[in-house]
Order: C-alpha cells, then structure tokens, then sequence
C-alpha cells in the first residue's frame, strides 16, 4: 500500500475527490485509500489545486548520493483550492510504499 507522511488525506464525500490535508495527532503514516491511476495527455491534465507529491520506497528518503536512491516518482496529489503547493513541500508531505 501507499502511507503518506507529513500529511494526512481527507477523504472525498460522495462523488468528490479526495485531498491533502493537515495529518492527525499521533497518526504518523495514515494509510492511502486504493488510488486509480491513469496516465492523461499534458495538454488535457487540469493542474489546478495539484500537489506534486514525491513517492519514495522507505522513509529514509536517500538519493542517489547516499547509495540505493529511495525515490520512486512524482505523483499528482488534489489540494485544497485555497492552498498553495509550498505549504506541503515545507512540510515535508510525501508517500512511501513501506510504514517502517
């Protein structure tokens, strides 16, 4: 599965998305819910209220530089409308593939 870390999810309510959101007291990796995941033409994604969260294989995080890279790729997080992307990169917010 996917857990996100810095962040939390807030999920949609009926036909809404869900979004990225501030993470719970003492919830230190809430679990993704199941993701569709489709590739869409540049010129068609809509990249408005768009986090461009990184993904990462264990919480270490390393680059190349420190031996076996832990980034896996970009992935398109929904944000709020009123937030700014800046705000989750300060913070931290990314998705791992383990909860070690």
């Amino acid at each position: 599965g996917l857990f996100l870390e810095g962040a939390g999810w807030e999920e949609g309510k009926g036909d809404d998305e869900g979004y990225i959101t501030e993470s719970k007291m003492k919830d230190l990796h809430p679990a993704m819910p199941i993701c569709n995941v489709y590739a869409v033409h540049i010129d068609v994604m809509d990249w408005n209220s768009m986090y461009h969260c990184p993904v990462f294989i264990t919480s270490l995080r390393r680059g190349p530089e420190k031996g076996t890279p832990d980034f896996a790729y970009l992935a398109n997080m929904r944000m709020d409308p009123d937030d700014f992307e800046h705000r989750w990169t300060l913070a931290g917010a990314a998705m791992l593939f383990t909860d070690d």
